[in-house]
């Protein structure tokens, strides 16, 4: 059936009084309008899908922390006459590390001026927490460049944590090390004094010289998340 067959039947339903001949004059004089009804339709069915399509999903401001480099220095007891086999014990241990803020964070959450604190993990393990560092002058709504170092003891690292270190490095000559911020928090709704985050693992490729190890981060920079 055609589409003028349905719509003359549909007439016919509508106006079961009309005659055949008055029928086919009422669709004679209708069909434009349902044929510009149509087109008009279509178009506007093809708008609305490119519209959605072209807009894609809302983008969102980028709000973590980056790790852009941590560097680890150790320095193990050559001399110690204790150790087992091949493992040596860690005299001291150092963490460097450089982080950048996003500039949606500097001066809404994070103050323009105050502190930040990181702790360093191996395995979920902290390891050591740095000393409190203190900035200022941080430029509103600009991403910003801050940098924090924390130093292990020996004793620190003198448990299975630091042999299991000194393992890896022999090993794999890579380690992973996660970490965590504290920050000075801005936000009105809060109320806390700190903010936390929570970094992805950093991975390190290790060098091994006669007095000192060290590391320095390599691959993709890690995400730090905010830890409500």
């Amino acid at each position: 059936m055609t589409k003028p067959d349905i719509l003359e039947d549909t007439l016919t339903e509508m106006y079961p009084d009309l005659t055949p001949e008055e029928i086919a004059q009422r669709r004679k004089d209708i069909e434009p309008f349902v044929y510009v009804l149509c087109v008009g339709l279509s178009f506007v069915i093809v708008y609305l899908i490119s519209s959605t399509l072209s807009s894609g999903p809302a983008i969102q401001p980028h709000r973590d922390i980056k790790i852009i480099s941590m560097d680890f220095t150790a320095e193990p007891n050559n001399n110690n006459s204790t150790q087992q086999g091949h493992y040596l014990p860690l005299v001291s241990a150092r963490w460097d590390l450089l982080i950048r803020l996003p500039g949606e964070l500097v001066g809404n959450d994070i103050c323009l001026q105050g502190n930040l604190q990181a702790s360093f993990l191996y395995k979920n393990v902290t390891l050591v927490t740095s000393s409190i560092h203190s900035y200022n002058d941080l430029e509103r709504d600009t991403p910003q460049l801050l940098s924090v170092s924390a130093v292990a003891t020996g004793e620190d690292l003198s448990g299975a944590v630091g042999k299991e270190i000194m393992e890896a490095i022999k090993e794999r000559n890579e380690l992973q090390f996660g970490s965590r911020l504290s920050l000075t928090d801005c936000r009105e709704e809060t109320k806390k004094g700190t903010v936390s985050y929570e970094c992805d693992e950093a991975k390190l490729r290790f060098e091994l010289g006669s007095d000192q190890i060290k590391a320095t981060a390599f691959g993709d920079h890690p995400n730090c998340i905010i830890k409500e």
